[in-house]
């Protein structure tokens, strides 16, 4: 960096007088250190990643600038990737330095290229992968983490079995050929203290869900009959592996014939598709897993049902209880009956939007100087008009997009949504309310997804009552008028229903949900509350300033 003399402020103040001579706001700024602008995957720089996310998300409304090009990043592949999601989301780009401008016509039609060159490189780069792992499984080698039972030798060498983890490999294969179920092999695995091992995930207890894949597993039979060798299989072909078989071809063969005589399910022709209104949007409020969908092969109700216990995972409701779908659906629909919006909702909701936005940082008075700058431009491009700079086109296209901005300044965004957007979402909740009960299971379900986050509906199952709900952010200001559902700082944006507070009996109850809430966010990405309005008026400056 001193080397260029340019310190990280001297680049600051290049990017924010550039912003300020376009009628740009003060930007806002995104950092990675120098190594990570090297880095060959998107992934590996943080912030870089969550900058092309935000943009992603907000299309079309994002001006990007770097001082100098080799900030934004040092690798022709990420260059060329980031390119193009530039390309797609209509966002313009500017390095103030090489003098690149991808906001006018012809350097979008430079970017639109230059995207096009990546996705020729990156399929190429996906051909070139793919003919790779055929040709190292036509040898014989694995492609992937090591199966459980083995360990690695060496990149271009076969795995071969693990010491400790061998014998309880084997023991998986020796109860399935006497007749045990996937749930009481997972059961004596675990007692005899073996653990199940991946990169992502780390050790854990052995489910019925990972003794059934370790069961499936080709990996471990021998290729052919007298042969030690076990099979590598890619594409659906298989190949003689180099790794020694866990189980021979005979023992292999009894294994998956014991296994298929316990797999009673009727035939994929012969049963139809459930749907179910809550499936990947229920969740036990004890243990926060998602409750899995099934149906009752006797009785046909339909159920959800939690699967910490199957799954060896802690949950203080036990673990297995279920609650059948169409209570869920009543219960669901009792609770957004219980919405009244007063006359004056959207003056409360607007109120309610200026005083977060106001918490969040946004002072009156940096609002009423944003007013008085706007003002000033709308005065500057009458007097543009008047001189014959701009024409009638582009003075109503300027006009608007500032009256827009004011508009938005009235209400300003909250957690990147819109006054707009909640307002609208409120004017649809009645009608979801009318139709709950006569709708469809589909349109049902899709209502769900609209209204509710992903696992955003925490239900009870002891006392089979809703417990809580985390709305979609468009819905949430809104859904906070529900009758009976209260919000707590440790918790926000998740509505706990007073009913669920009255009803439980456990003292850590909503400590555990505050606790579960918190954990489901720090593994979503990051988001900053940012302004997004028409980049004519507004834009999102990146400073990407490695220190050198």
């Amino acid at each position: 960096m001193q080397k260029d003399n340019y310190s990280i402020d001297a680049q600051k103040r290049a990017i924010r007088d550039a912003a300020k001579l376009r009628g740009l706001p003060e930007p806002t700024f995104f950092e990675d250190d120098e190594r990570s602008a090297r880095g060959e995957q998107i992934a590996k720089r943080p912030n870089f990643k969550r900058l092309l996310d935000f943009i992603q998300a907000n299309p079309g409304k994002v001006i990007v600038f770097v001082h100098t090009l080799d900030r934004w990043s040092r690798n022709v592949m990420v260059t060329l990737q980031s390119f193009r999601i530039l390309s797609q989301t209509r966002t313009s780009f500017v390095s103030l330095s090489e003098h690149i401008d991808y906001s006018t016509p012809e350097g979008m039609l430079q970017l639109t290229i230059l995207a096009a060159f990546a996705a020729y490189f990156s399929d190429m780069l996906a051909k070139h992968t793919s003919k790779g792992k055929g040709e190292r499984a036509a040898q014989g080698l694995y492609n992937g983490d090591i199966p459980f039972g083995y360990r690695s030798t060496g990149q271009k060498q076969p795995p071969e079995h693990h010491p400790e983890k061998f014998a309880g490999l084997r023991m998986i294969g020796e109860l399935r050929m006497k007749g045990f179920s996937a749930d009481e092999i997972a059961d004596r695995v675990n007692e005899a203290g073996y653990r199940t091992g991946s990169k992502r995930f780390g050790e854990r207890l052995f489910t019925s869900d990972t003794i059934t894949a370790i069961l499936r597993n080709e990996f471990y039979a021998a290729y052919a009959p007298d042969d030690d060798r076990g099979i590598v299989k890619y594409k659906e072909q298989r190949h003689r592996g180099l790794h020694p078989a866990a189980f021979t071809y005979e023992e292999w063969q009894k294994i998956r014939a014991v296994t298929d005589s316990m797999h009673h399910a009727a035939k994929r022709s012969e049963r139809g598709r459930n749907i179910y209104e809550f499936a990947g949007y229920i969740a036990c409020i004890h243990c926060g897993l998602p409750l899995r969908c099934q149906g009752h092969a006797v009785t046909k109700h339909l159920y959800y049902r939690d699967t910490a216990k199957s799954r060896r995972l802690p949950c203080s409701n036990g673990g297995e209880l279920t609650i059948r779908a169409d209570l869920a659906t009543q219960h669901f629909g009792e609770l957004l009956r219980s919405l009244r919006l007063p006359d004056n909702w959207r003056e409360l909701i607007r109120q309610q939007m200026v005083t977060e936005a106001q918490a969040a940082g946004t002072t009156p008075e940096s609002i009423e100087r944003e007013k008085e700058r706007l003002k000033l431009k709308k005065t500057r491009i009458l007097k543009q008009h008047r001189e014959g700079y701009i024409d009638d086109e582009e003075l109503y296209g300027e006009m608007a997009a500032v009256e827009l901005a004011l508009k938005h300044l009235d209400a300003p965004e909250v957690n990147g949504v819109k006054y707009e957007e909640v307002v609208e979402a409120g004017e649809h909740l009645p009608g979801m309310t009318a139709l709950w009960d006569v709708a469809t299971v589909q349109e049902r379900n899709e209502m769900v997804m609209i209204l509710l986050q992903p696992g955003g509906l925490y239900y009870d199952l002891e006392n089979k009552i809703v417990a809580a709900i985390k709305p979609q952010p468009a819905f949430l200001p809104v859904l906070r008028m529900l009758s009976g559902v209260v919000e707590y700082d440790e918790a926000k944006g998740l509505l706990v229903t007073e009913r669920w507070q009255d009803r439980n009996r456990r003292e850590s109850g909503s400590r555990q949900l505050y606790q579960w809430d918190r954990q489901q966010r720090e593994l979503q990405h990051s988001c900053l509350i940012l302004r997004c309005i028409p980049k004519r008026t507004v834009a999102l400056t990146a400073a990407f300033a490695p220190a050198i």
